[in-house]
C-alpha cells in the first residue's frame, strides 16, 4: 500500500512538472540564444522523466501500445543509425545523434502528454491550466520581442539585407514564427474566455506584444497564422454575442484584426512581402508582363520556375538534390533513410519541409513509423467528432484545431517543427489537447481548483 501511495505521488508530481514545463519553453529558448548549454540537456532529461512516468502508470491497453511503439521506434533508430554508419560517407556521429534525439523527442512528448491529459482529465481543470501557461509563454515571447526591438538587440531573421525582421533573443526565426503562429491561437482562446472586462483590458497589451512579435519576425508563416486566428476568433466572437455571451470579444477581436491588417505595410513582414513580389516579377515587366513579348505574366516558362523558387525560399533546389541522392542510394538506405542531410558531400542540408525530410532522412520504413502517431491522433480526433455528431466542436476546439493545423501545415511547407524541440513541443501539446478535448467519454472538470500544482502540495 505504501509503495502504491508513493508511486501515485510521484505520478502527480510528474504531471505537475509537465504542465509547468510549458512555462519553461521561452526561457530554454533564450538560453540557447546566449549559448548557455542547458536547454538540450533539460529537454532530454524531461523526455527520460516522461518515459519513467509512463512506466509508473497502471497497466492499460494504451500503455502497452505506447511502450510497444516506443520499442519499435528505438529499434528502427538504432538500425537506421547503424546502416548509415556503414554506408554513409562522410558520416558525422554528433550530427546524426542530435538529429535522431530531436526527432524522437517530439514523438515522445506527444505520447507523454497524451497520458498526462488522460490522467488529469479525471480530476482537475487541465484545460484552463494549459491555456493559462501558454498565454504566459506567448506573453514572455511578445515582451522580449518588443524590448529587443526597442534596444536594437534582436537577431536578424534573414541574411539578405533587403529583407527585414528579427527573432529577438531567440535563436531561429523560422522556429519562433511557428511557435507564435500556433501559440497565439491558444493565447487568444484564453483571452476570450475571460469574463471580467478589467482582466481583458490588462491582457490586451500582452496580446499586442505577441502580434508585434509575429509581424516583426518577418516570415509568411507567422502572418498567415495571425490573420487566420484573428479571423476565426472574430467569427467565434460574433457567434457568442448572438448567444448573448462575451459581447466585449465581438468588439476587441475584430479591432485587433483590423489594426493588424492596417499595420502590415509598415512592418517587417510587409517589407518582405514586397520584396518577394518584386523578385517574382524580375524578368517580367513592372506590370507583370514579359518585356520581350508583352504577354501576360501567366505564361509558362523559366519565370514561373523563378517565382516558385522565391515562394519556396529555395527549397526546390534542396529537394532536387535529395531526390538525386535517394535515387543513387542503396536499397537499405532507401528503406532506413540516408540520415540527416542525406548523402551530402560537404554540408548536411535539409529540404526544410519536415515530412519530406523524414522521408529522405529515415526512408520508406521510417516515414511510416514516424508518421503513425500523428496519423493515429488525427484519425481519432475525426472519429470523436463524428461520434459526438460534432457537439464537442465549439470555439475552443476550433482554435485548438487551428493551432494544430498551423503546426502541421508549417511542418509540411516550411519545416522547423517536427524535428525541432522548441516548436515541436507546442504542436504535440495541442494535438494531445485536441484529442482529449473532443473525446466523448471524458468529462473534464470545469469547476473547482484551477491550479494543478495544488494536488502535489
Amino acid at each position: 500500500m505504501f509503495e502504491g501511495r508513493k508511486t501515485n505521488h510521484l505520478v502527480k508530481w510528474a504531471e505537475a512538472y509537465f504542465i509547468l514545463f510549458i512555462l519553461l519553453q521561452p526561457i530554454l529558448d533564450m538560453t540557447a540564444y546566449i549559448n548557455l548549454p542547458i536547454s538540450e540537456p533539460i529537454r532530454v532529461l524531461t523526455m527520460g522523466l516522461g518515459f519513467i512516468y509512463i512506466l509508473l502508470l497502471p497497466n492499460t491497453r494504451a500503455k502497452k501500445f505506447a511502450l510497444g511503439y516506443i520499442g519499435v521506434l528505438a529499434l528502427f533508430m538504432i538500425a537506421s543509425f547503424a546502416n548509415n554508419f556503414v554506408f554513409k560517407d562522410p558520416f558525422s556521429l554528433s550530427v546524426e545523434m542530435i538529429y535522431i534525439i530531436k526527432t524522437v523527442y517530439v514523438l515522445m512528448m506527444l505520447i507523454i502528454y497524451y497520458f498526462v491529459f488522460q490522467s488529469l482529465s479525471k480530476r482537475t481543470n487541465w484545460r484552463n491550466s494549459v491555456q493559462k501557461y501558454v498565454f504566459i509563454s506567448m506573453s514572455i515571447i511578445g515582451v522580449v520581442m518588443v524590448v529587443s526591438s526597442i534596444t536594437g538587440t534582436g537577431k536578424r531573421s534573414y541574411d539578405a539585407l533587403a529583407k527585414e525582421g528579427h527573432s529577438g533573443w531567440f535563436f531561429a526565426a523560422n522556429e519562433l514564427s511557428a511557435i507564435l503562429a500556433m501559440g497565439f491561437s491558444v493565447m487568444l482562446l484564453y483571452f476570450m474566455r475571460q469574463s471580467n472586462i478589467k482582466t481583458k483590458l490588462l491582457y490586451i497589451p500582452l496580446l499586442l506584444s505577441a502580434i508585434w512579435g509575429i509581424l516583426t519576425v518577418g516570415t509568411k508563416v507567422g502572418l498567415g497564422g495571425l490573420l487566420m486566428v484573428l479571423g476565426f476568433g472574430s467569427l467565434i466572437a460574433f457567434v457568442d454575442i448572438w448567444k448573448k455571451k462575451q459581447w466585449s470579444n465581438a468588439i476587441i477581436v475584430p479591432l485587433l484584426l483590423a489594426g493588424t491588417i492596417a499595420i502590415i505595410p509598415f512592418s517587417a513582414i510587409g517589407n518582405n512581402l514586397g520584396y518577394t513580389v518584386t523578385k517574382m516579377q524580375e524578368g517580367n515587366g513592372a506590370d507583370g508582363t514579359d518585356p520581350a513579348t508583352g504577354e501576360d505574366g501567366s505564361i509558362d516558362g523559366p519565370d514561373r520556375t523563378e517565382q516558385a523558387k522565391e515562394l519556396l525560399s529555395g527549397r526546390n533546389d534542396f529537394l532536387r538534390d535529395k531526390i538525386n541522392q535517394f535515387e543513387e542510394a542503396n536499397i537499405s538506405q532507401k528503406t532506413l533513410g540516408m540520415g540527416r542531410g542525406g548523402n551530402y558531400e560537404d554540408v548536411p542540408k535539409l529540404v526544410e519541409m519536415d515530412f519530406i525530410d523524414w522521408f529522405f532522412n529515415y526512408g520508406v520504413l521510417g516515414i511510416i513509423i514516424l508518421a503513425l502517431p500523428i496519423a493515429f491522433f488525427g484519425i481519432t480526433i475525426i472519429k470523436h467528432l463524428i461520434e459526438t455528431r460534432f457537439k464537442v466542436f465549439d470555439g475552443e476546439t476550433l482554435l485548438i484545431g487551428i493551432a494544430v493545423g498551423l503546426g502541421l501545415g508549417t511542418a509540411f511547407l516550411a519545416g522547423h517543427v517536427l524535428s525541432s524541440p522548441a516548436s515541436g513541443i507546442y504542436l504535440v501539446l495541442f494535438l494531445a489537447y485536441l484529442h482529449h478535448a473532443t473525446k466523448p467519454t471524458v468529462k473534464n472538470v470545469q469547476s473547482g481548483s484551477n491550479d494543478i500544482n495544488s494536488e502535489v502540495g
